[in-house]
């Protein structure tokens, strides 16, 4: 039934489902990178000692809400229960922004000495606006447009945060200088202007119902395509390929290596988006979330957990099955698209295989999280292997 009313108001549910998935857990993800290791970097104390847990309580709730929301038998039923839902996860979101504005405010470190540069501290700045965005677009859903304009901000966001993780890891964890810091603030300016003209193009297109102005539809795949290529040329794929692949094959996180070379194929879905379907831009934002922002928030999570296992980076095993799931799947999502672009005929098969190695994948993705930690009987330190080196600089200043 859930399904059927699913089909019957597509862009009002097709919006619970992505604020559900990435304002629910991937942003539990993302908290819980930022409480462990913004501190140590930026030698601040933004986070007062009841603000995990009040994210939580509040990003649980919302997660509640939507999981019964599913169950009701009525669109209105699960609008109804969807708004308590998001109304959750953007105050925990919300809630975000205190900490976040701290951290700017008292951060050790000038733009030109942290290996991310202007991109470490922008994420904590913009999640209040994230939050209040996308209540807002839910809360005045019947106005045309802003439930596209909220999809987008969503995914521009995520994108951004991508990015950040990216770079993050090459550049401040392993040490790669993969980009010059000093560099990172003008080519960010470039890739925020294609962001911001996204968005607004995404709320343009979605104020033309009857689509009478093709060039805004069209503008709105490009800037997506071009947002999702700019991150991609930001982190210098060249030159992370160079040393993942080639000569000394230096240790690496290969879920982040491949969360990066997704992002071409983001890229050319989102390019290609009228191409494919019905549905506005859901091939760029599908392709998106579940192959490169999945892979990095996994990727810098399990890589983070082993950082605080001390465990050396030459001897960390990559999750073999995981990564063969993820590739059938990926390659099923591929031919998905290109046979709806060709019209080659149904693609029931492509779906069913998706599906399947979506939920091995999670489940592969669980068990082994839960075996690094529930399981485990190895030591975990407070502080990550690498980052207590923030500390050491801290002493000496």
């Amino acid at each position: 039934m859930y399904n059927e009313i699913f089909l019957q108001n597509y862009s009002t549910h097709i919006y619970i489902v992505f604020v559900w998935v990435c304002l629910g857990w991937m942003m539990c993800l993302i908290a819980a990178i930022g409480f462990d290791l913004l501190p140590l970097i930026h030698g601040s104390a933004p986070f007062h000692e009841n603000a995990l847990r009040q994210f939580s309580i509040t990003n649980l709730a919302g997660q509640v809400f939507l999981t019964i929301s599913t169950f009701m038998p009525t669109s209105q039923r699960i609008e109804e229960f969807s708004t308590v839902g998001i109304a959750f996860l953007a105050l925990s979101v919300l809630s975000l922004g205190g900490p976040g504005r701290r951290l700017y405010l008292e951060s050790k470190r000038a733009g030109k000495e942290d290996e991310v540069g202007v991109f470490s501290l922008v994420p904590g700045l913009i999640l209040p606006l994230l939050g209040m965005t996308v209540l807002a677009c839910w809360l005045w859903r019947d106005v045309a447009g802003l439930l596209e304009l909220g999809h987008s901000v969503i995914v521009m966001v995520f994108l951004l945060l991508t990015l950040v993780i990216i770079i993050s890891h090459f550049n401040r964890r392993l040490n790669w200088n993969i980009i010059n810091p000093e560099k990172i603030k003008n080519r960010a300016t470039l890739f925020f202007i294609l962001m911001a003209l996204h968005v607004l193009f995404a709320f343009l297109a979605g104020r033309d119902d009857g689509g009478s102005a093709p060039l805004l539809m069209q503008m709105k795949y490009s800037t997506l395509g071009l947002s999702i290529l700019g991150a991609f040329l930001l982190c210098n794929p060249l030159k992370v390929a160079k040393k993942a692949l080639f000569g000394e094959k230096m240790a690496h996180n290969r879920l982040i290596f491949a969360a990066l070379w997704m992002l071409p194929f983001c890229s050319f879905h989102a390019f290609n988006g009228s191409a494919y379907s019905e549905q506005p831009g859901i091939p760029g934002y599908n392709t998106l979330v579940a192959t490169s922002i999945l892979l990095a928030l996994w990727g810098y999570s399990l890589y983070l957990h082993e950082d605080h296992l001390h465990i050396n980076i030459h001897k960390r095993k990559s999750n073999m099955p995981f990564l063969l799931c993820f590739l059938v799947g990926f390659l099923a999502m591929q031919m998905f698209y290109l046979k709806v672009w060709f019209e080659f005929g149904t693609t029931t098969n492509e779906e069913i295989i998706y599906v399947f190695s979506t939920g091995i994948c999670s489940v592969l993705t669980i068990s082994n999280f839960l075996r690094q930690t529930l399981l485990s009987f190895n030591t975990w330190h407070r502080i990550p292997m690498f980052y207590g080196r923030y500390i050491q600089i801290e002493s000496t200043e």
